[in-house]
């Protein structure tokens, strides 16, 4: 039987196995069609303005560059692949898809800290990950307290684990898993409850719940752009802020430190719609796993919006 590749598709392949030093069409093969495939996707969503993030289509292009960056560190590489590889695209695509051409930096720039962030992530993790099933039998399921702790402590998602012990034929109890997290927020509450701060301040976990924890840019980046995912006006939610309100906001991501353990957080700018950009941010404080950020409104708008 023979298997037909289109053009363009062979070329990547081609430019992937170049860049790992590795034969494309060894042993090897699949793991350069898995980069050719989901570089495509993943330039197509940030040209067309998503951006990685944890919630919505910005989770959705996390998860394709990821599966792509893993199948680059199978192959052995130790520097980011996929950023590299742009060029090639742009090349065989980009007079066909213009929009590729015009995004070409932020592309390029998405990948390259998006693959330097997850590499991090991924060699930690994989490190425990092996350690542990090494000490399980043949094909049996990860216990989901190891999973949990992957999630909690390297922050390697459930999804990345389940990905990597498919090619094993393992499974993950996600049931264990499901119980660790309640018991991780139970717990959260409990110590929250007695020490002694505001009781309204447990509007906090109800919000961590909701929406998740604010991811930290700030190692590789002084500028980003986010969503506002919950707006806190006097220890309660609200949907709007008017000019003058101070108010708690809640990103998914942001490149602002948290004021934590002594340390004060970072000042600077948010904007979004409309706004002029002036309005400052007292700090940034970390809240029980993810960071709000103390704002004076300027006629500022909605839960939903975006920002910068």
């Amino acid at each position: 039987m023979t298997i037909m590749i289109p053009t363009h598709s062979r070329r990547l392949i081609e430019a992937s196995a170049e860049a790992a030093n590795v034969d494309p069409y060894g042993p090897q093969n699949v793991s350069n069609r898995v980069i050719a495939d989901h570089l495509r996707a993943s330039s197509f969503l940030i040209a067309d303005g998503v951006l990685p993030s944890n919630e919505g289509r910005g989770y959705v292009l996390r998860r394709i560059m990821r599966r792509g960056m893993r199948h680059a560190h199978m192959m052995g590489c130790q520097e980011p692949l996929l950023y590299k590889l742009v060029p090639a695209l742009i090349s065989q695509m980009g007079i066909a898809f213009p929009e590729l051409t015009r995004a070409e930096a932020l592309i390029t720039e998405t990948l390259e800290l998006e693959e330097k962030r997850f590499k991090q992530t991924l060699d930690r993790g994989l490190k425990l990950l092996t350690e542990e099933t090494d000490r399980l039998g043949d094909k049996e399921a990860l216990p989901g307290d190891v999973a949990f702790r992957l999630y909690d402590t390297f922050g390697f998602p459930l999804d990345l684990t389940q990905d990597v012990l498919r090619g094993q034929g393992r499974a993950v109890d996600t049931d264990g898993f499901d119980v660790a997290m309640q018991r991780q927020r139970e717990d959260a509450r409990k110590a929250w409850s007695g020490s002694g701060d505001a009781a309204d301040d447990s509007i906090w976990f109800d919000i961590r719940e909701e929406v998740g924890a604010t991811e930290f840019l700030g190692y590789t980046s002084e500028f980003s752009e986010g969503k506002v995912l919950a707006i806190v006006k006097d220890g309660a939610r609200v949907e709007t802020a008017d000019d003058g309100d101070l108010v708690a906001v809640v990103v998914n991501q942001t490149p602002f430190y948290a004021e934590s353990g002594g340390q004060m957080g970072d000042v600077g700018t948010l904007s979004g719609d409309g706004d002029d950009g002036t309005d400052g941010y007292r700090h940034a404080e970390k809240t029980r796993c993810f960071a709000c950020s103390r704002r004076r409104c300027l006629g500022w708008r909605n839960v939903g919006g975006r920002c910068c």
